[in-house]
C-alpha cells in the first residue's frame, strides 16, 4: 500500500494512497510504479457522491434528561392465599414430582 497519492503509469490519474487499483482504468500498480509515481503535495479533487458534506459544528448542546416525579413508593401488598399456594406448588411440588418420576423409572428399568 502506498504512503502518499500515486499516479497511474497507464492513464496518468492521481489515485488515493489506499487505492489498490487506478480508479479510472482499473490497472493494479506494481511496487515499482508506486515508488516512482509518488506524489507528495497534491490535494485530491475526488468527491464521493455518497459521502455527506463535512460541516463544522459549533458549541455542542448539553443534554438534560427529563426528570419525572413518581412520588413515594406504595406499601408492599400482601399476596392473596391462592397466589401463595401457586407459588409453593411451582417451587416445591413440581421439582419433587420430577425427582420421584426419575427414581421410579431407574428402579423399574433394572
Amino acid at each position: 500500500m502506498a504512503d502518499a497519492p500515486w499516479r497511474c503509469s497507464q492513464c496518468g490519474t492521481v489515485n488515493e494512497p489506499v487505492a489498490n487499483a487506478c480508479r479510472t482504468c482499473g490497472r493494479w500498480p506494481s511496487l515499482f510504479d508506486l515508488e516512482e509515481s509518488k506524489i507528495e503535495d497534491v490535494e485530491l479533487g475526488v468527491k464521493d457522491e455518497l459521502m455527506p458534506d463535512v460541516t463544522e459544528i459549533g458549541e455542542a448542546e448539553t443534554f438534560e434528561p427529563e426528570v419525572f416525579d413518581v412520588g413515594e413508593p406504595d406499601e408492599p401488598q400482601s399476596e392473596p392465599a391462592s397466589a401463595q399456594r401457586r407459588r409453593i406448588f411451582r417451587s416445591i411440588i413440581v421439582p419433587l414430582a420430577v425427582v420421584i418420576y426419575l427414581v421410579i423409572t431407574l428402579i423399574l428399568n433394572r
